[in-house]
């Protein structure tokens, strides 16, 4: 996973300095190492010949596909797919959601499918809460499950101390 999280962050600092695909391959490629870096090294005159005009896009699916090969990236969209919370807090859950949601679907990259996927995962006790609401953003269910699931803590808390619990 720390190789699409690599991608991940490198993306991040793209957006804010507003690069180009050249820009963005030649920081790419500044930063391997190791392994990846004798990858680039024996892959890069025929990826520049395939690619003349290379695109990032171009050179993350060559990356990733030396990586990551098809086989394993549909494994991983499976994982995603079947992703629940478990026993799992909702920041671990979170947590889990954001590592896995690389390796979504393009079509499940949209907002509101996002925040639709990450209710499903949720536990019962959170999600028929959650749902309800329709909230439009992936951020505003975080935010929401993380306020129930701690509401839900206090509540029990309370209960065990023998107090009555906060009305919701």
């Amino acid at each position: 996973m720390f190789l699409a999280t690599w991608i991940r962050d490198l993306e991040r600092i793209f957006e804010v300095l507003q690069c180009n695909d050249t820009d963005k391959i030649r920081c790419a490629t500044y930063q391997l190492q190791g392994h990846a870096d004798a990858w680039w090294h024996s892959s890069k005159e025929h990826f520049l010949a395939k690619y003349p005009n290379a695109t990032w896009a171009q050179f993350t699916e060559a990356f990733l596909e030396n990586y990551f090969p098809r086989n394993i990236r549909e494994k991983k969209e499976v994982e995603f797919m079947s992703l629940n919370q478990g026993s799992k807090s909702v920041l671990e859950y979170q947590q889990a959601f954001e590592e896995h949601f690389y390796f979504a679907l393009e079509h499940m990259k949209a907002e509101g499918v996002k925040a639709r996927r990450f209710e499903r995962g949720l536990r019962a006790s959170l999600s028929t809460s959650v749902v309800l609401h329709k909230y439009p953003t992936y951020a505003k269910v975080v935010q929401t499950a993380k306020m129930i699931e701690d509401q839900q803590r206090e509540n029990h808390k309370a209960i065990q101390a023998g107090k009555r619990p906060m009305s919701s």
